[in-house]
Order: structure tokens, then sequence, then C-alpha cells
């Protein structure tokens, strides 16, 4: 089927941002490659979820341009040769390895593996095949991702993966087969398939691009590795205090029994505060930090539409991803009040790991109205 639009300037005329669709972008310094979902939301989802849950567990760039109307999303379609949208470009300028999500149409359980990086390409098919997963030894030319300005190949190296999932193996990664924009938003509805396939894929990127290697991108490394992941941005512990560890300042600021400084030395307590610190805290209210917070403006006076929750979500794991790296989103539940006009309660549960997907007890669930107010903590 033809696209209705020709490009990124065609659709934009006629569709509006923040009402019909969504672009979405997080920049690591560090980061060597990205992840990016150009038909995500509705378009074909769950790519903007696939694209996002590697890219913020690896510490890596992230791209999505997301359909986000009640129907029709297929109209926002835009190949990946005519793909012009500027953000993405930004994400790529420096990328020297492009994994680009896309779905394909099919009831079988299947991928197909196309892109000029033949490297990191054969690495994934591996191990999603060691994985358990079904990979078309057929990719047909519609879908090869062959073409040098394909938006998977538009990195440093002109070199990238494009992965077509079919839409059954799509819905096995939700519940009840679920891809509606309000069930995709639910993080806690995705199955073990979904996590077991993206670890596969974070796997061979690094075993492939090692975050240790400083060579200058011209040709990918290709010794093993594992996915870094950031220290936990704590401070060394200081004489007399308890703990023998590291220690965090408690929050808000108080005195404990013996008139010192009250901190935490439990690493649980110090991801809860940090959480609660940049959900709660508004873009712009820190000084040292202008940046610093969750940006939840665009939802609060939205009505409790299937967009509020995506604009929510994603919101609080950009923050996330940027604030707090090392931090395992297990959960973000948003809710838009109808009846309050001007009030998000947002729920985060967050767990500490460094391994993708495992199965863990959330250290807490915060819920937490924009502009600081703690409704209730664990803490």
């Amino acid at each position: 089927m033809a696209d209705t639009y020709a490009n990124y300037a065609d659709l934009a005329a006629h569709k509006v941002l923040g009402t019909d669709y969504l672009i979405s972008s997080r920049g690591v310094s560090a980061a060597r490659g990205a992840h990016i979902a150009i038909h995500g939301g509705g378009i074909e989802a769950p790519t903007t979820q696939l694209a996002d849950y590697c890219a913020s567990t690896t510490n890596q760039n992230f791209y999505s341009f997301q359909g986000v109307m009640s129907s029709g999303n297929s109209a926002l379609h835009v190949t990946s040769t005519h793909f012009d949208e500027p953000t993405v470009f930004q994400v790529l300028h420096s990328a020297q390895w492009t994994v680009s999500w896309h779905g394909a149409s099919g009831s079988d359980l299947t991928t197909y593996i196309g892109g000029l990086d033949t490297i990191l390409g054969t690495a994934i098919k591996n191990r999603l095949r060691a994985a358990g997963f079904n990979v078309s030894e057929q990719l047909p030319t519609e879908i090869d991702g062959n073409d040098p300005v394909n938006i998977a190949n538009r990195n440093v190296r002109g070199q990238g993966v494009q992965l077509e999932l079919s839409r059954g193996l799509r819905e096995s990664f939700y519940t009840n087969a679920d891809l509606s924009l309000s069930a995709i938003a639910d993080d806690s509805r995705r199955t073990d398939a979904f996590y077991a396939y993206t670890r596969a894929v974070m796997t061979a990127v690094a075993e492939i691009w090692p975050q240790s290697n400083d060579d200058n991108g011209s040709t990918p490394p290709t010794s093993p590795a594992t996915p870094s992941v950031p220290p936990p941005q704590t401070v060394t512990s200081v004489a007399g205090y308890p703990g023998a560890g590291t220690v965090q300042m408690r929050m808000p600021f108080q005195l404990d029994s013996m008139g010192r400084v009250a901190v935490l030395t439990d690493l649980d307590k110090m991801l809860v505060q940090r959480t609660r610190g940049v959900v709660a805290t508004v873009p712009g209210e820190y000084v040292g930090e202008p940046a610093f917070g969750s940006d939840l403006s665009g939802a609060l006076f939205r009505p409790a539409d299937a967009v509020a929750p995506l604009l929510i979500t994603e919101a609080v794991r950009s923050a996330m991803a940027r604030w707090e790296p090392e931090a395992v989103i297990a959960a973000i539940t948003p809710v838009v009040n109808d009846d309050q006009e001007g009030i998000v309660d947002v729920e985060v549960d967050v767990v500490q790991s460094t391994t993708p997907g495992e199965e863990s007890e959330p250290v807490t669930r915060i819920e937490i109205l924009p502009g600081g107010r703690i409704v209730e903590t664990t803490l």
C-alpha cells in the first residue's frame, strides 16, 4: 500500500504534533549507537516500547515517531527511505550503529532482519534463534533495508540493522495479544517474551559494540561484552556516619538524633528518594540544573484519552533514563483525573537491577503530583 504522505513535511502539513502524533528522542553523551522506531505508537505497535526499553536499559540514543490517533494511525506511515523528520538525524549523527524497529504483517511469530550492517544483523539473528525465536531466511525486497537512504543506514558508518517483527510475534509480547495504545503504554502487560526478545537483541549489540572500545567507528569491534551500567550517583561515606558503603543526604533535609545531617545508607531507599526527586521536580525548579525533572506539563489539562498516558509515560521514562540510568522502571501508571482538572497522579515502580527483564519485587511505589507533592511512598 502506498504511503498517504510523501515525507515528514507533507505529513506535518496535514496532522498536528501532540494531537495526532508524538516525537520522542533522547541523546546520551557516551552512547555509541541508537535504537529507533519511526513507525511507533499505533502505526506498528509496540515498536516504540521495544526501542525505548533497549535504549534506556543500555544507555543508548533513542528516537521514535508515534501515531496516537484514536484510529487510522497506519496513514501516518512514511516509508524508511523517505522518512526525514529532522530530530532523527540529530540522534543518528554520531551513532556508529543503529537498530531500527518495525512491524511486519503475518500471524506467524517471525522476525525479518535487513539493513546494510550484516555483522550486527547476523549477531542479532544468532542470539534470537538461541533464545528460541524464529528468524526467516527469506527477506522480501520491500523490507530488506538495503537502500543507503533507508533511515536505518543513515548513521556515521552508513550501515544499520532493520528488524521487521510479524504481527503475531508482536502480539505475543503483551497479555491477551492487545496492541492498543492503552495496552502498550502499560508496562505490566508485557509478557516474558518481550523481555527475552529484547535481551537477545541487547546482548548481540554488546557483543559487536562493547562499550569499552575506543575505536574511531570505521569498523565494528567483535569481542564479546555485556552492556555497561553507570554507577549509582552517591557519595563516599563520611567518618562518624553509620554504614560502611555509601551515604546520601535524606530529603527533605533534617537532623538525626545526634544532631548530624540525616542520611540514608540503604541503597533501595536511596533509589526511592532519587526517583521521587526526578519525577516530582518540574524542569526549571532546580537552580543548578534547570533541565532536571520530568516534564508532565503536556498532560495536565488533557482529558483521560489514550494520548495522555503516553505523554506521561514518555516524560517519566525519558527523565529517569537521563538522570537515573541505573534504575529499572518496572511500571509507570499514569492517572489523568477528569474530575480534577490540572492534576495528574503518577505511580512509578522502580527496581535496582542491571539485568534486563529480571523478575524482582519493586523497591517501592511512589505516587506523585507534578509540582512535588508526594501522595504516598514507602520511604
